[in-house]
């Protein structure tokens, strides 16, 4: 340490001998006058020349700053240019948006008038389609009615002959002698035709089929000679049954009319035959007159050895002239068209729509006539003998005799027919273009249409719903309507609700309903903190004078205070405003229309109020759930003024021992203050404490006086 000490103080002493020659130097030697004037002239020189070069550069940095102000005067042309390019371009494009718009809007309008014009071209047509359909129904056309026929014929058969000639010797008749006798037989006939129906006339054609067999009996007397002995035989044919079938297929064409339920039906048939046979059954005497005997004898009784199913040659073809006469059985066998109506009939005539109703019955008696001879048998001798045999070889049909015989066929009986209507294309039928209802509603001071409103129609008389309830706009609402008498209802917000009637008595008609709506007065009423102007959630009653109980009751929004209600006119009414932790507030409503700001009085620190609708199990702390709304309301007052501390001081009635009673109002002000600490108040602003039975504001001598004392009031602090 000593060496340290030492060392600093040698290399001091150095150092002050060394410097003194400098300082020495450094200082300036005393000058003469004449040098001190050209020091000043010097100085005085260097001043001007220091000032000259200021000015020089402050000349220069007043160009510099000139040119940077001309500089940025050109950057902000031009910036200002590139604004205005800018301004231009959005300008151009906003003009090029608003051009589009003007011309989309444009668009819209067209698109809209075009559709309207078609809606209304459209409207048009269906009512002059409408008049036409009305006016043809006035004016019916004939219609053109077809129908499928199944008839099933049933009725005598006939066929008569014209036998010409005479049969004597070995192969003659003696007509003389013969005898005929037509007996006819059945005849059965099956009809698939079409019939037209055309107003009163009927046309009628198609296959007609027929199966006819009749008997006709005869009875002549045939001689024959044995050219070998000379003995001449005499044959008596007295009851000769010849039994005559045909089956033909023809083509009928048919005229007539119908009246109501009757008809008739006059024309032709063409049938062709088709190949059939004929029989013959009966006995025959043989007498013989001999030479060799002087008084003829008989043989005796001999069976016939006809023929049975031989063929017969018809002429083609067979033409009838054919009638019918008949009547519809609709109006008994129909389809009723109301089954639960039993005595309903079908009107005579009448046919029902196409459906399970499109089968028609008929009954008709009719009557076919052979106008053409039919027989086409070649010639022929009625009996065949056999020239070694006394008896009869075989017989013919009669219509063989001569070849001319005639042959005309009748066919009577009675016809039942089913007829398959066939649906013709009907006329669908046009319903009535819709009426319209054009509905507006308007305020009835200024006339301005609603921003909205309800509306609804009903029927007038049956109160049915004809358009259920629709929100209505300023452009209004248009609605199809059928004819009738129409009552609308409207309700709007701040509105009385109206209700108008209004007719529809024509189709494609419009009719325009305009509702004028009564402004219906609000009352508004808005709570606020008279100290801090804050809004408060408050209860708001509203009584009417003749009532005792509240006519309404309103809470304010919990952000502004405010709340409203539209009231009845001509009773008087008055506001009653309760909330925790404020002065109860009454005062008379002047006008149903006015708008009042309520300021509440807060309650001052050391006024005391009863926490109201606060419940709790009989005897026990808890506290019921009912009491959420009573709860809520304190805790938002608190919250509303966090500067406010308040004692929860619970009192109940002189029920039970005093110690009981003051156990369970410490427990119940204790209960309220930890429901207060759970929902977010600190707990350094509350306080709890219990004076059991010992502050009655009521007699505890009745219930109601007992339930009175049973409180939680709250100090402010």
């Amino acid at each position: 340490m000593k060496n340290i000490f030492r060392n600093i103080l040698i290399a001091s002493v150095v150092l002050s001998l060394n410097c003194a020659p400098i300082v020495a130097y450094a200082m300036p030697e005393p000058a003469p006058a004449a040098q001190n004037d050209k020091a000043k002239a010097a100085a005085q020189k260097k001043k001007e020349a220091e000032k000259r070069k200021k000015e020089a550069e402050k000349a220069k940095a007043q160009r510099e700053k000139q040119k940077a102000a001309e500089a940025k005067k050109r950057e902000a042309d031009k910036k200002k240019a590139a604004a205005a390019k800018e301004n231009a371009k959005k300008q151009a494009e906003r003009d090029k948006a608003a051009a589009e718009r003007a011309k989309a809007a444009e668009e819209r309008a067209e698109a809209q008038a075009k559709k309207e014009a078609e809606q209304k071209a459209k409207e048009e047509k269906a009512i002059r389609d409408y008049e036409k359909y009305q006016e043809r129904l006035e004016n019916p056309r004939t219609e053109v009615i077809s129908y499928f026929n199944l008839g099933l014929r049933l009725g005598y058969a006939a066929m008569m002959d014209k036998i010409n000639g005479s049969y004597m010797g070995a192969g003659t008749l003696n007509q003389s002698n013969a005898l005929q006798q037509l007996k006819g037989g059945p005849g059965v006939g099956l009809d698939v035709t079409y019939n037209l129906e055309y107003g009163h006339f009927l046309f009628e054609t198609g296959l007609d089929f027929r199966f006819l067999n009749s008997t006709s009996a005869y009875g002549f007397q045939a001689t024959r000679l044995d050219r070998t002995y000379g003995a001449t035989y005499t044959y008596l044919f007295d009851n000769l049954r010849e039994t005559r079938n045909m089956l033909e297929i023809g083509i009928p064409v048919m005229f007539g009319a119908q009246f109501s339920r009757y008809y008739f039906l006059l024309g032709a048939k063409v049938h062709y035959g088709l190949p059939m046979g004929y029989s013959h059954k009966g006995q025959y005497d043989i007498t013989v007159d001999d030479p060799a005997y002087i008084d003829p004898y008989g043989m005796g009784i001999f069976d016939l050895n006809g023929q049975t199913n031989q063929k017969m040659v018809f002429r083609q073809p067979d033409v009838s002239v054919a009638a019918e006469i008949g009547l519809d059985l609709d109006e008994w066998l129909q389809a009723q068209p109301d089954k639960k109506a039993k005595k309903a009939k079908v009107k005579p005539g009448e046919r029902l729509p196409f459906g399970r109703q499109n089968i028609h019955y008929r009954v008709a008696l009719f009557a076919e006539y052979g106008v053409l001879n039919t027989n086409g048998t070649p010639k022929a001798n009625p009996v065949d003998f056999d020239a070694k045999a006394v008896e009869v070889k075989n017989s013919n049909t009669l219509l063989a005799m001569n070849g001319d015989t005639k042959l005309n066929n009748l066919f009577v009986g009675a016809k039942f027919a089913i007829q398959f209507e066939v649906p013709g294309k009907k006329e669908r039928p046009v319903p009535p273009p819709p009426a319209y209802a054009i509905y507006s509603v308007v305020d009835s001071e200024t006339n301005q249409p609603l921003e909205k409103a309800l509306i609804e129609t009903r029927a007038t008389e049956s109160g049915k719903i004809a358009m259920r309830e629709k929100q209505i706009t300023p452009k209004g609402l248009r609605q199809k309507h059928a004819l009738g008498n129409f009552t609308v209802d409207v309700k709007a917000e701040n509105y009385y609700p109206a209700t108008q009637t209004f007719d529809i008595e024509e189709v494609g008609t419009t009719e325009y309903v305009t509702i004028a709506m009564r402004h219906r007065p609000v009352l508004r009423v808005r709570v606020t903190n008279k100290e801090t102007g804050l809004a408060v959630p408050a209860t708001v009653q509203i009584l009417r004078a003749d009532v005792a109980d509240p006519a309404y009751n309103l809470a304010t929004d919990s952000a502004t205070g405010a709340t409203k209600q539209m009231l009845e006119e001509g009773p008087k009414y008055s506001l009653h405003i309760t909330q925790m932790g404020y002065d109860t507030l009454d005062m008379a409503i002047a006008n149903i229309g006015d708008s009042l700001n309520i300021q509440l009085v807060p309650v001052k620190k050391g006024e005391v109020f009863i926490v109201r609708n606060l419940f709790f199990a009989t005897n026990k702390t808890r506290i019921l759930s009912r009491s959420e709304e009573a709860l809520n309301d304190l805790y938002m007052y608190l919250a509303r003024n966090p500067q406010v501390r308040i004692k929860i001081v619970g009192h109940t009635d002189s029920v039970g021992k005093d110690e009981a009673n003051q156990k369970l109002s410490d427990g119940r002000a204790n209960e309220v203050m930890k429901d207060l600490i759970e929902r977010g108040i600190s707990a350094d602003r509350l306080q709890a404490e219990g004076r059991g039975e010992t502050q009655p504001i009521d007699t505890n001598d009745t219930e109601e006086g007992r339930q009175n004392n049973r409180r939680v009031e709250i100090e402010i602090q």
